[in-house]
């Protein structure tokens, strides 16, 4: 008997959250092999930032083991374009291009299943969820755009950057659309990593440390939040792509069966 007829869940909506925090996310794919391997049938997923293009690729059809081949043939240039300006250090081209490349250019209402992806409008210091008629490379675009790292993303007459800054792992839009069961997969090494070293690390530790504080929120509207073990590894160290593979999964096997007991 295959593995994926031994589990047998209700009939639950089942939601997934990925957050951000640049190639950290790659630990995001390491989770959905193990919930692919034990049968658990996603059934709505949201990407923040980096977690974004995993959820897009997901949503759109990518299987795990596929996102997981494209990971590990990751180039950093593949996604940056270091073109200095006085708004940032790089241009978010690429992120599409990424995108494009991958599924060509699609609506978020074309995907397999509901797909949430969340910026923040700067001027409004408040989270922006991308609607079913707007492009899937651009959402992902203005999702991943750190401020200070990427030029800010301009939507309509609106300013967005990344939203990690006010919805990292966005649990809460997936209660909000009805999911009964919603896990966050939460990525940091606040408190854990290296001290930095110079002023780029001291922005984006900076900016951790308030999306930890709203992640604590966020956490409430989840019934499970998975943590993968991040460590010291810095968020381009591109070369750590094969741990990050594994600390996701280790994450998510070890709290599969108390998810198997909430679905």
């Amino acid at each position: 008997m295959e593995l994926l007829s031994l589990f047998k869940r209700n009939d639950k909506k089942f939601g997934i959250a990925l957050g951000g925090g640049a190639v950290w996310a790659i630990a995001h794919i390491g989770v959905l092999e193990i919930l692919e391997e034990n049968g658990i049938k996603i059934d709505g997923i949201a990407g923040t930032s980096a977690g974004s293009i995993v959820a897009a690729l997901y949503a759109f059809g990518y299987k795990p083991y596929q996102i997981k081949d494209m990971a590990l043939n990751l180039k950093l240039g593949d996604v940056f374009h270091w073109k200095i300006s006085k708004m940032g250090l790089s241009q978010t081209d690429r992120i599409e291009k990424f995108i494009v490349d991958a599924i060509g250019e699609r609506k978020i209402g074309e995907a397999d299943m509901p797909l949430f992806i969340t910026a923040t409008n700067l001027m409004k210091a408040e989270q922006f969820v991308f609607l079913e008629d707007a492009s899937v490379h651009m959402a992902v675009a203005a999702s991943c755009a750190i401020p200070g790292v990427f030029v800010p993303f301009k939507f309509n007459d609106t300013v967005l950057v990344d939203g990690s800054l006010v919805a990292d792992v966005n649990c809460k839009v997936l209660k909000e659309h009805g999911f009964d069961v919603v896990v966050g997969v939460e990525l940091s090494n606040y408190g854990k990593g290296k001290s930095p070293n110079n002023m780029f690390e001291v922005l984006l530790e900076s900016l951790q440390s308030m999306i930890e504080i709203r992640n604590k929120e966020l956490g409430s509207f989840a019934e499970l939040i998975i943590k993968p073990y991040i460590g010291d590894i810095g968020r381009f160290e591109i070369e750590k792509a094969p741990l990050l593979l594994q600390n996701g999964r280790g994450a998510m096997a070890s709290n599969i069966f108390k998810l198997k007991d909430i679905l």
